[in-house]
């Protein structure tokens, strides 16, 4: 059985990645016959490096390289023009900024092979590269975890037949709901542990002022998705904080302790399954809450003006005339 495979890589704004990025795809010890790049509005030169890269290495080891731009904004969207226009049975994803292992498609090919199944995802190890860093990633994939990840992984084409495309005009949450309408297709999906995937430099974030606008971001464009209920419980809860200040000052104080303690420790030890980040790292301890409260500040604010836009986008979609 052969796997003719299209790679499907968006990209913003890498032109300091991209050049790794090309290189390991390059010396990928199983080829694939196409690799689509999609622009998702790069505002740097990672558009014309890649067409000055493309022009030098265009059919080598018989790979066809495309770059194109949709007009797409954001990481699904641009995924999605990807998986329209391969013409392969089979469909991969890569990400740029990530560091992958050179024989990735030969070893998702194997794990296919040997399993039956139709779609297959590696893992990612995250860790940090600074205080900040390592906090944010405490605080969400956990310290050292490895999390399953649509880049690397490997699937029919079928499958987007079956369940849908990616959410469109999202930068955050789509992963989680396709994830759920895997399941609601009941398809199985394989997790790869031998295909390891890294961030080649920030995890999550590097300072305040980036955390803070990416969850903003990030949490913006996690409204309204189907089964996702996280930002609303979110506001659930401050809601009812609000509420109960007029009723018991102490309910207040209680529930300021257990989030302080939850966020310092609770949380980041029980995410990352241990004290690892506090051992290898001291510093954490003394940033770990800031992290916290930045975090869910920006969170609170991205869900809030998430609803906004989408009840304003509602209001204003005109009613169908029958």
């Amino acid at each position: 059985m052969s796997y003719d495979i299209t790679v499907v890589i968006p990209y913003y704004n890498e032109e300091q990645s991209l050049d790794k990025t090309l290189e390991i795809i390059r010396q990928q010890t199983n080829h694939p016959k196409e690799v689509i790049f999609v622009n998702s509005s790069s505002a740097d030169a990672s558009s014309k490096l890649l067409d000055m890269w493309i022009e030098q290495h265009q059919e080598e080891n018989g790979v066809h390289y495309r770059n194109i731009f949709e007009y797409t904004d954001t990481p699904s969207s641009s995924k999605n023009v990807g998986i329209r226009l391969a013409k392969t049975e089979w469909i991969a994803f890569m990400d740029c900024g990530l560091l992958f292992p050179k024989n990735w498609l030969e070893l998702q090919i194997r794990y296919i092979k040997d399993s039956g199944l139709d779609i297959v995802s590696g893992v990612c190890d995250l860790s940090g590269i600074n205080t900040v860093d390592r906090c944010c990633v405490a605080h969400t994939y956990g310290y050292q975890r490895k999390r399953v990840v649509i880049p690397s992984t490997l699937l029919r084409k079928s499958i987007f037949r079956k369940v849908g495309l990616f959410l469109e005009n999202r930068r955050s949450g789509y992963d989680h709901a396709w994830k759920i309408y895997l399941k609601k297709a009941s398809l199985m999906r394989g997790e790869n542990q031998d295909v390891v995937i890294y961030y080649n430099g920030v995890n999550f974030a590097d300072s305040f002022i980036s955390l803070f606008n990416k969850m903003i971001l990030y949490l913006k464009s996690a409204i309204a998705i189907d089964h996702y209920y996280t930002p609303y419980i979110y506001v659930v809860i401050l809601f009812s904080l609000c509420i109960s200040m007029f009723f018991s000052y102490m309910f207040i104080i209680w529930f300021m302790l257990i989030y302080i303690l939850a966020k310092w420790f609770a949380i980041p030890i029980i995410k990352s399954r241990g004290i690892a980040i506090f051992r290898d790292h001291p510093l954490t301890i003394i940033y770990m809450l800031p992290v916290a409260i930045v975090m869910d500040i920006g969170r609170l604010i991205g869900i809030f003006k998430g609803i906004y836009f989408t009840i304003l986008a509602t209001t204003r979609t005109p009613k169908r005339k029958d």
